[in-house]
């Protein structure tokens, strides 16, 4: 009977170890580029995974499926089915909408309950908060690895924009470096400096004032909440003194860099800029709608131009605005279905933060609520945010909310 139970306990280990590896390293990979075969080998494996749990553990669907973040998701891609229907390129818009709503968002947040149903709340906050830690690794060496061949063909450091898109994934791991920064030991304090200062090092290379901002504002409601300012005083202070010595010792090189941050202006966002001439597509058209999909709106805009001499761009690059983007495809019922959806996920993270007693799962709350702010509500004011990236906070939020019913 004893061997019988060891085997048993063998077993669940070894299965929940296979769980947490195979979204750990969906995490892992989530923001690198280049290892597409890889993400699609951990992707694949994930829908056999959750299958199989499906059918043989018998996992109670209706668990997953009758919450409100469940429901605001739903009613988040019936705007986007709605969409297709009065969109002016209804393929492109239906291909789009499997490519990244059913395939990147739909699937992925239910995947993700579907694996980790069987694990303990606190074994999947501990996942989520230390596979985004262990990511900055592989992210960081990519960076790098970056300015050694752009150092090689004589581009500087902080002398064009080539390092922006990594915003999304600074925007994801930089709240995880206060999670760290609580702990208590000289050891981990050191780490944490040594993380930040690379961290903040790939931050400013990103010449993106939208993610400079998306970090700074989550940073500073951690240290309202937590009460902490020690973190943010030596950040400040090393900051200051960067900038100091590179002002200092080569003003020429860094111009680029000390011109974001002196800007005051809207770098052409509003009036006939990108985000004014978007409203003014909109306006023409704000409860139907034109259609799901970046090409409906280059489409509408270039076609329109002839009609908008004040527009700045003669050409569309887009909306530069999640709100703007979402209103524009899918109309005002849309716009209401987004924002309900980050609503009901803002008002899961403050009640779980608050409510939960577990203080590894307060924590997490907490980091889904610093992430989502940071990337939808504050870059998403600046920049059409990619709307993928809210699967795995939804489906964490999901299993996490289950968890605690």
């Amino acid at each position: 009977m004893t061997l019988v139970k060891k085997m048993k306990s063998n077993d669940s280990y070894h299965i929940s170890l296979w769980n947490k590896c195979l979204i750990s390293s969906y995490i892992i990979l989530y923001f690198l580029n280049n290892v597409t075969r890889y993400k699609n080998c951990v992707v694949i494996l994930m829908y056999i995974t959750a299958i199989y749990y499906l059918i043989k553990n018998k996992i109670k669907i209706f668990d997953i499926v009758k919450n409100n973040l469940t429901i605001s998701l739903g009613l988040f891609s019936v705007s986007i089915v709605y969409s297709i229907s009065i969109s002016i390129d209804p393929s492109y818009s239906l291909k789009k909408f499997f490519d990244v709503i059913f395939s990147k968002i739909l699937v992925i947040s239910f995947i993700i309950p579907i694996i980790l149903y069987s694990e303990k709340k606190e074994e999947i906050a501990k996942l989520f908060i230390y596979s985004l830690i262990i990511s900055i690794i592989p992210i960081a060496i990519t960076d790098f690895w970056q300015y050694i061949k752009e150092y090689n063909v004589g581009i500087m450091p902080f002398t064009d924009y080539e390092h922006k898109y990594k915003s999304d994934a600074l925007i994801f791991i930089a709240p995880t470096l206060l999670f760290l920064w609580k702990k208590n030991t000289i050891k981990i304090k050191i780490i944490v400096f040594l993380l930040s200062l690379i961290v903040g090092f790939m931050i400013l290379g990103t010449m993106q004032r939208g993610t400079w901002l998306s970090i700074i504002v989550p940073t500073f409601i951690w240290c309202i909440l937590k009460k902490e300012w020690k973190l943010p005083t030596i950040a400040i202070i090393v900051l200051s003194l960067f900038l100091s010595i590179a002002y200092v010792k080569n003003h020429e090189q860094f111009n680029t860099l000390f011109y974001k941050l002196q800007q005051t202006s809207s770098s052409h966002r509003y009036a006939g800029g990108t985000q004014g001439s978007a409203m003014d597509l909109i306006l023409e058209n704000p409860i139907k709608g034109y259609g799901f999909g970046d090409n409906v709106f280059h489409k509408v805009y270039n076609d329109r131009i002839k009609d908008y001499p004040q527009w700045v761009f003669r050409e569309s690059i887009g909306p530069h605005n999640i709100t703007l983007s979402i209103w524009f495809s899918a109309g005002l019922l849309g716009l209401v279905a987004f924002w309900y959806m980050l609503i009901i996920l803002i008002r899961n993270c403050i009640c779980g933060f608050k409510n939960d007693s577990s203080p590894i799962v307060k924590e997490c709350w907490l980091l889904i609520l610093l992430i989502l702010i940071g990337d939808y509500i504050i870059r998403g004011a600046f920049e059409t945010v990619y709307l993928g990236n809210i699967a795995m906070l939804m489906g964490f939020s999901i299993i996490l909310k289950i968890k605690d019913e």
